[in-house]
């Protein structure tokens, strides 16, 4: 017969070497990308890496449209107007964008990826266009 504390000993051994298992084979959350998720987007769908692009630039286009508040063109025109020059840009259709967007919609670990991505990259266009508007005026200032 084991003794209390020999009891207690194999307890707190079984309960650490659980511990140690389930901390190795916890689960991967449900939004992390691997590569492996990246590379196997159907070839009929954009690519990531040009999906994040394409997005940035959708962002900007709606962002300019919603700047620009004397524009005699109205928005909705104005928007696809910039909508087709992304497309254009690109070497895309608006079905395969609407496809691809679509499919990473329904792939949130991706969606959330290209969209962090797009969001840093925007920081970067807006910490370069702070940068370029502080040097305009020491420019003039020194002319």
């Amino acid at each position: 017969k084991l003794n209390p504390f020999e009891v207690m000993r194999r307890i707190t051994v079984f309960s650490l070497v659980l511990l140690v298992f389930a901390a190795a084979c916890k689960p991967h959350s449900a939004f992390e990308v691997d590569a492996e998720m990246i590379n196997n987007v159907p070839d009929s769908i954009i690519a990531v890496e040009p999906m994040i692009k394409i997005m940035a630039d959708v962002h900007l286009a709606e962002a300019s449209v919603q700047e620009n508040k004397t524009d005699t063109i109205p928005q909705d025109i104005r928007l696809r107007a910039y909508y087709q020059k992304i497309f254009d840009l690109h070497g895309i259709t608006s079905i395969a964008y609407q496809n691809s967007y679509n499919y990473y919609s329904a792939h949130p670990a991706l969606m959330s990826h290209i969209y962090t991505k797009v969001v840093e990259q925007l920081n970067v266009l807006e910490s370069e266009s702070a940068k370029v508007k502080k040097k305009i005026p020491n420019e003039q200032s020194s002319k």
